[in-house]
């Protein structure tokens, strides 16, 4: 599975709002700059997570976006499901029809899908940011005399 460039952005913009939740308030071009990111395809992407529900804005001075629930409340699954549509392209159900080939490669996706959904729906962003924050933390130098 290969995440579009929309899911991965959203992705990116929403991890940087977790690891500051509930503090802060983000504007998108400081989220932009942050990660790299154009900001007008951001501002689209952060709309949309707004319209369903994982994020808030705010208006005026101290105003962006932030987080509208805790990261533990929030299943990466759920994410990005609202960012790319369906996760897989499989069919629910494997149907009987066309030959042995056509109905193996199915049920491969199928189960593909099934593990892709319980991997993601297990885990929460808080989950996530914490992995991300232990792989990006500087190592410690260590200084030889």
């Amino acid at each position: 599975m290969r995440l579009s460039k929309r899911t991965e952005y959203g992705l990116r913009a929403v991890v940087q709002l977790a690891r500051l939740w509930p503090q802060h308030f983000v504007q998108s071009r400081d989220l932009s700059k942050l990660e790299g990111l154009p900001n007008k395809f951001l501002e689209s992407i952060l709309l949309a997570l707004r319209r369903g529900g994982f994020l808030e804005s705010k208006v005026g001075s101290g105003g962006g976006y932030r987080l509208s629930r805790a990261p533990k409340e929030i299943a990466v699954g759920d994410l990005l499901r609202r960012l790319e549509g369906r996760l897989t392209t499989s069919d629910a159900a494997p149907r009987s029809e066309g030959s042995p080939g056509e109905i193996a490669v199915r049920l491969i996706s199928q189960r593909l899908t099934v593990a892709t959904d319980e991997v993601l729906d297990a885990m929460t962003l808080e989950q996530l940011v914490e992995q991300v924050n232990r792989i990006a933390r500087p190592q410690q130098e260590m200084y030889y005399i």
